[in-house]
C-alpha cells in the first residue's frame, strides 16, 4: 500500500492555486470596469470600496462615504462587478454540481488518481484562458467560459475529497487522525500565503505574473499526479 503522505503535494499545489482566485478575478473585473467608465485614474479608495463591498457584510455606502468623493458616479462600477459575479456563479453552478455528484459519488469506482488529475487539467485550461483574456482584452464571456470549464473538471473540493480518501486507503483506522489533521492544517496554511502575496503584488502590478505562477503550479500538479502519485484503489 502506498504511503499516505504522497498525496500531500497534490493537496498543497491545488490549494495554493485556488486560494487567490477570488481576489484575482474581483480585482481584474473592478479594474476592467473602471477603465471602461473612465475611472482608471480615480483614487485608490474607490477601488477599495468596491472590493470591500464584495467581500464583507458591511454596507457599501459606508465605504463610499469614507473613501470616495464621487461615490454616486463610481457606483456603476460596483453594479457591473456585482452583475458579473452573479453571472459567474450561475456559469459555474451546473458544472460544479455535475463534478461533485458524478465524480465525487463514484470516487471508489473511478479511482483516486483520475480525480486528483482532472481538477489540475481544469486549472490549466482556466489559467490559459485567463492569460489570453489579459493579453487580448477579450470580453467577460470568455471569463465565464474559463470558469465553467474549470468547474466541469472539479476543483479544490474534489482534490480534498480524493486526498482524504487516499489517506483512508493507506492507513489503519487507529492511525488516521494524525494524517487528517496534517492535511487540514497544510490546506489551511496554503490558503493564507498566496492571498497575502497576490494582494501585495496587485497594489503595484497587474495580473500576468500571478496568473502565470498559478498556471505553472497547476502544470506541476498535473505532472506530479501523472508520473508520481500512486493509485490506492486496488481494483482500478
Amino acid at each position: 500500500m502506498p504511503r499516505w503522505w504522497l498525496v500531500i503535494p497534490c493537496l498543497l499545489l491545488m490549494t495554493l492555486t485556488s486560494a487567490p482566485d477570488a481576489l484575482l478575478i474581483n480585482d481584474f473585473i473592478v479594474r476592467r470596469y473602471e477603465r471602461h467608465y473612465g475611472f482608471e485614474s480615480s483614487a485608490r479608495g474607490q477601488r477599495t470600496a468596491c472590493r470591500l463591498q464584495s467581500s464583507t457584510s458591511t454596507p457599501g455606502y459606508w465605504y463610499l462615504e469614507q473613501y470616495s468623493l464621487d461615490g454616486a458616479a463610481y457606483d456603476i462600477v460596483q453594479k457591473d462587478a456585482a452583475k458579473f459575479n452573479v453571472k459567474n456563479s450561475f456559469a459555474t453552478l451546473i458544472p460544479s454540481l455535475f463534478a461533485i455528484i458524478l465524480l465525487g459519488s463514484n470516487c471508489d469506482t473511478i479511482g483516486r488518481r483520475p480525480l486528483l488529475l482532472l481538477p489540475f487539467i481544469g486549472k490549466v485550461a482556466r489559467y490559459i484562458f485567463m492569460l489570453i483574456i489579459i493579453a487580448r482584452d477579450l470580453s467577460d464571456g470568455w471569463l465565464l467560459v474559463g470558469h465553467a470549464c474549470e468547474a466541469l473538471f472539479g476543483s479544490v473540493g474534489i482534490v480534498m475529497l480524493s486526498a482524504l480518501a487516499f489517506i483512508t486507503d493507506c492507513t489503519r483506522e487507529s492511525e488516521r487522525t494524525r494524517p487528517f489533521v496534517i492535511a487540514e492544517v497544510i490546506a489551511l496554511l496554503a490558503r493564507v500565503v498566496p492571498v497575502l502575496a497576490v494582494g501585495l503584488w496587485l497594489q503595484r502590478f497587474l495580473y500576468t505574473v500571478p496568473t502565470s505562477v498559478c498556471l505553472g503550479l497547476s502544470v506541476i500538479g498535473m505532472l506530479y499526479v501523472l508520473f508520481i502519485q500512486p493509485e490506492s484503489v486496488q481494483s482500478v
